[in-house]
């Protein structure tokens, strides 16, 4: 993002926030919060990627041979696939043998995403007679 300390300073000297946007190569609504009263000096907003990582590594920790749709899954992934199957090639290990020999908990214990264990219940059907 855009040093806001230095937008502040080019609005200080008596830039105009169209003269700032057009020399920062940023939009006029940018300048227009870094102007702000109380507006912080920088920005930073975590990608998707970083808030999903803790639940990838603990899927992968049990299941290191998972594949990424499976991962996206369990972990309620509804974000690019491309940017899911690097962070799962990143933190997967090269080999098996590399990971330390545990039990592997049962899906059923995995408690975040759509999947989570949750009992699932379909209901009931009434069989009668059929007659033709």
């Amino acid at each position: 993002m855009h040093d806001r300390h230095a937008l502040r300073e080019a609005h200080d000297r008596g830039e105009s926030i169209r003269g700032i946007s057009r020399s920062r190569d940023a939009s006029r609504n940018a300048v227009r919060r870094a102007l702000r009263p109380g507006a912080r000096d920088s920005y930073y907003r975590p990608s998707a990627i970083e808030d999903a990582e803790p639940a990838v590594r603990d899927v992968l920790a049990d299941y290191p041979q998972m594949s990424v749709a499976d991962v996206a899954l369990l972990i309620d992934w509804r974000k690019s696939r491309r940017q899911l199957s690097d962070l799962v090639a990143r933190l997967r290990p090269r080999s098996v043998s590399e990971w330390p020999a545990v039990q592997a908990r049962a899906l059923d214990s995995i408690a975040v995403g759509r999947l989570a264990a949750k009992p699932l219940s379909c209901g009931s059907m009434k069989l009668g007679e059929l007659k033709l």
